[in-house]
């Protein structure tokens, strides 16, 4: 017996999974007059520094010169002919927000999903009587977008939003008329006929390996392999990679998460514009993004007890690492000074001399500010003092902008808040 052997218990929606067609690179083709498709143009961040990535590439520049995401600076020829442009954010922002308001009128607010800046999902089961069938639906909202915007959309189509999200990444995006439509009965020739592990969607790298080192090596292996043993391995993931291998998710757009408030985080993280390799320099970058969280924390007049970091290997370590990340228990705080004090005190802890490239904080157990947790070594004086000093910080750059009142680190080598200060999603708006 298998999970597809009864139909009639699995859910049944017309579920839709849209894509704006290399987003980033499409918007600044149209903003040049270029058919996005035809355009060889690249989107990059810092493209000044030779250790600038791509953030998006042009379906003609991503087919002709292998460019994708995560493409560095020094990796582009000149003989490529690749028109390198900044990104804009605050307009791919709006540009979103105008496509949204088009998925929107094909369903309700429930059965809407905005995913990423470049992907929504929607629900259409009820839309029938109104729109027509999924392929007419489907065929409306991308005319509809592609007349007010010039964005080509993608539409994957399935009954559940995995079958959805498995036919746009693995069918729609590669031919016209960018749509496609799986279902539970066409499961052996489309999800097992997926080539690789990682091009299913939920199944990264670091999982790809642990399914390899118990011979699974394709989808059609995981979803006849043995689910308690993928249990044992996996916990509750192991039960949901074996349903997913067979196309089964019970999911529903309706019942979006809401992480409770003492389960919320607050982190940031950047990719590094070139290798870093000195202690003085990760540790300034690391303080820099640490007093950022502490902004965030102030801003939301909460507390956190638990400091963890993560951190990016710029290649894997003999053992096939590519990075760590720890995490300490501290008395709820907003400090940065204690945040600060936190992060580098991971850091020295696990670094083991490896080049980086990534680079993260975030603080989590978040609380109100009902209470103050004093320190047995710190006067009360002097407690108060720096919680003051942190609120006139906060306000002075609010009023007069982040540069203008900045830690003395952030003029060191290797610092970057200076740099990055006044980006929109850490790029230019």
């Amino acid at each position: 017996m298998t999970p597809l052997d009864d139909l009639s218990k699995l859910p049944v929606h017309d579920i839709m999974c849209i894509d704006c067609k290399s987003f980033y690179a499409s918007t600044e083709a149209i903003r040049r007059g270029e058919f996005p498709l035809a355009a060889k143009i690249a989107v990059m961040s810092n493209e000044e520094s030779n250790g600038g990535l791509i953030l998006a590439a042009s379906p003609k520049t991503k087919k002709k010169y292998g460019v994708k995401l995560g493409t560095r600076r020094y990796e582009i020829k000149d003989e490529m002919d690749i028109e390198m442009v900044e990104p804009r954010m605050a307009d791919y922002i709006k540009r979103n927000y105008q496509i949204n308001q088009i998925y929107r009128a094909y369903t309700d607010d429930q059965h809407w999903y905005p995913y990423s800046v470049d992907e929504s999902f929607i629900d259409v089961t009820h839309s029938h009587a109104l729109f027509g069938t999924n392929e007419e639906i489907a065929a409306k909202i991308q005319q509809e977008v592609f007349d007010q915007t010039g964005i080509i959309t993608t539409v994957g189509i399935g009954q559940n939003p995995l079958l959805a999200k498995l036919a746009l990444d693995n069918e729609a995006k590669y031919e016209e008329p960018w749509r496609a439509y799986w279902t539970y009965e066409h499961v052996p020739e489309t999800i097992w006929e997926i080539g690789s592990l990682t091009d299913f969607w939920s199944i990264g790298e670091r999982t790809a390996k642990k399914l390899n080192a118990l011979g699974i090596n394709s989808i059609n292996e995981l979803a006849h392999f043995d689910r308690k043993k993928l249990h044992q391995k996996f916990g509750v993931l192991g039960d949901a990679l074996y349903f997913n291998a067979w196309g089964i998710d019970y999911s529903d757009l309706k019942r979006r998460y809401v992480p409770c408030e003492e389960n919320k985080g607050y982190g940031n993280s950047q990719i590094l514009m070139r290798d870093y390799n000195n202690l003085t320099e990760i540790e300034t970058v690391l303080s820099e993004i640490a007093d950022q969280v502490g902004t965030r924390l102030r801003e939301h007049h909460v507390q956190g007890e638990v400091v963890g970091i993560s951190v990016g290997f710029a290649q894997p370590d003999d053992q096939g690492k590519d990075g760590f990340s720890a995490q300490t228990h501290i008395d709820p705080t907003d400090r940065t000074d204690q945040l600060t004090q936190a992060v580098r005190y991971l850091f020295e802890k696990k670094w083991q001399g490896n080049t980086l490239r990534n680079l993260g904080v975030r603080v989590n157990r978040i609380s109100k500010m009902n209470t103050l947790q004093m320190n047995l070594f710190e006067s009360n004086e002097k407690f108060e003092a720096k919680r003051q000093l942190d609120q006139t910080i906060d306000h002075i750059r609010d009023r007069f902008g982040y540069k203008s009142l900045i830690h003395a680190y952030s003029k060191t080598e290797g610092a970057t808040a200076i740099s990055r200060s006044g980006l929109v999603g850490g790029h230019h708006g």
